[in-house]
């Protein structure tokens, strides 16, 4: 039997809170060897792409990919997920939404294993779409003392700010007061370098899955304890950080950081968030558990 689940479905039923959690629940399960995931593959043609991104989340009986295609005709995400138990149930998930309450989620929740302080000063550059999920995930996992946006564009950033309840900024000066930083953009060159960040500081690099896009000068990279990654082959195949670094001893997988914490010290972290298949299986259960699809 094959279920459709509709955009309006998704955003019904996939709340940020339950999204950060089921998310911490896969990529520990990742780690221990119950759940797994493959580096996306891509397919050119014609100035087209087609995206598949394969994970498979044992601990929750689901297997599955995020597909997507994108050309000069537009880009329309799904998610296609199999019961495990039983495989001729097969959930198709529209995912524009639900992509992009997950990419939020993930950044949150990878911060918050890193950063154990519940009151945090957050600077977010960046000001479009993805964003705000962005800035909703951390407020539900964070009491954001301080909360600033910086985007390239200062009328974004302002209606941003606005809508949010949060302070625009015009300069990058309040990075120095900034535990926590979120960058969302679509930057081919280095928006920030080191001399502007403070002597403790999580950075999420969550703007790009491109080599020719970078949003972090590479010192930034260099001078950090640790380097956290969905997946390293990944990161070595999509991000221009990750290829860039010159100790690649510092990268460590989230699902290996995650259940081995105390092997990576470090008050100077960064999460290169790419998105993994993994990921919008773990939030495709959180949609079908709600809407009593599965009861598993």
């Amino acid at each position: 039997m094959i279920t459709y689940v509709t955009e309006e479905d998704v955003k019904s039923n996939l709340k940020m809170g339950e999204c950060i959690e089921e998310l911490r629940k896969a990529f520990k399960s990742y780690g221990n060897g119950t759940s797994d995931a493959h580096p996306r593959d891509r397919i050119m043609n014609n100035n087209s792409m087609l995206n598949t991104m394969p994970g498979v989340y044992g601990d929750r009986h689901l297997a599955g990919l995020k597909t997507y295609y994108a050309g000069p005709s537009g880009i329309h995400f799904v998610v296609i997920i199999f019961n495990t138990e039983k495989p001729e149930d097969l959930y198709i998930l529209e995912a524009n939404t639900l992509g992009q309450v997950r990419t939020g989620a993930l950044a949150a929740m990878a911060t918050s294993e890193v950063v154990k302080e519940k009151s945090i000063n957050f600077t977010i550059i960046g000001s479009g779409y993805q964003a705000e999920s962005q800035f909703l995930a951390m407020k539900e996992i964070f009491n954001l003392k301080h909360a600033h946006v910086y985007s390239k564009n200062p009328s974004h950033s302002k209606a941003f700010a606005d809508k949010f309840g949060i302070e625009s900024v015009d300069s990058l000066d309040v990075l120095k007061e900034s535990d926590v930083i979120t960058s969302i953009t679509n930057s081919n060159s280095p928006i920030f370098n080191y001399s502007q960040l403070p002597e403790r500081y999580h950075i999420n690099l969550a703007g790009s899955n491109f080599p020719i896009r970078r949003e972090a000068a590479p010192d930034v990279l260099d001078n950090s304890d640790v380097v956290i990654v969905e997946n390293l082959e990944q990161g070595l195949k999509e991000s221009a950080e990750i290829m860039g670094i010159k100790k690649k001893e510092k990268i460590v997988e989230l699902k290996d950081y995650m259940i081995n914490k105390g092997k990576y010290p470090g008050n100077k972290t960064i999460f290169k968030s790419m998105g993994i298949g993994l990921e919008d299986v773990a939030a495709g259960y959180v949609i079908l558990k709600n809407m009593g699809i599965i009861n598993f």
